[in-house]
């Protein structure tokens, strides 16, 4: 997915909830969060635009990109020009000047800005037994040279979603001793965190939602200049010392599996492919 200044001209951006009016309200809250800077906000688009884009999303899963592996299972679709003009206008409107200002005012970081390339974002859809093991995103950007990733937005757009379905978004504490957060699918809440070497989220228990509905998200990252120094030790990182993929881990309730153990060592160098799932 390739965003123009053309296409962020052009938007509607006034689609956000009444949070966008004072944005630096939220400032100490989402800075001083605990296991690390987050915030959730509900009512984050207006009613009525988040009903179209909900009503809207794409649920042909033969269109999306699938992870099924142990560690994931999902799907991603991240092809714009096939969008509904709704949804394409809300990643457009992220990108804007206001939206921007805003996300300033709430991390305290001056230097943030959209990625362009939405590496990474898009629609996201977890399905009946959906999952994603416990992990820390990337932090070079992989195609954008000397910016890092430093902030998710996951909007919430599943509508009438069951708690004892399960799907909260987990966020654990830096030693992954603990789960200090879980974000519940609220439909149009959105989970804001700060990227980190200590940011460790996912959703780690499979979902059990029935077989026809889906857990539908809309995920965007915001970068600043690299600013991370590289670290031969560091959590999944390359050869240049910064980690490029996600890198995941096990909580302490998880048994050992040897599988598991081998495919944890393979996911921070690239993707997951069905010969990796023999022992």
């Amino acid at each position: 997915m390739k965003i123009t200044k053309e296409n962020i001209n052009n938007c509607n951006n006034n689609i956000f909830g009444s949070w966008i009016n004072n944005p630096k309200e939220l400032s100490n809250k989402f800075n001083n969060a605990q296991p690390f800077e987050y915030i959730i906000i509900p009512n984050f688009l207006k009613k009525e635009i988040a009903d179209k884009i909900s009503n809207d999303y794409p649920e042909n899963l033969q269109d999306y990109y699938k992870y099924n592996n142990p560690l994931e299972i999902k799907y991603a679709y991240d092809n714009i020009d096939n969008m509904s003009e709704d949804i394409k206008n809300v990643f457009y409107a992220l990108c804007s000047e206001k939206i921007i200002n805003a996300m300033q005012s709430i991390t305290n970081k001056k230097k943030l800005e959209y990625d362009p390339t939405c590496h990474g974002g898009g629609l996201h859809i977890h399905p009946n037994n959906g999952r994603l093991h416990m992990h820390l995103d990337y932090e070079k950007h992989p195609i954008l040279e000397n910016k890092q990733r430093y902030l998710n937005i996951i909007l919430y757009l599943s509508k009438d979603w069951k708690t004892e379905w399960g799907g909260q978004t987990e966020l654990w504490n830096e030693d992954m001793t603990e789960c200090k957060v879980k974000s519940d699918v609220e439909f149009n809440s959105a989970l804001i965190f700060k990227t980190t070497e200590k940011s460790w989220h996912g959703i780690p228990e499979p979902i059990k939602c029935p077989k026809d509905k889906f857990r539908k998200t809309l995920a965007f990252y915001y970068l600043v200049p690299l600013e991370n120094k590289p670290k031969s030790n560091k959590n999944g990182a390359s050869e240049d010392g910064y980690r490029t993929k996600a890198v995941f881990t096990k909580r302490p309730q998880d048994a050992y599996d040897p599988l598991i153990e081998k495919l944890y060592k393979i996911r921070p160098f690239r993707r997951i492919n069905s010969g990796d799932l023999i022992i």
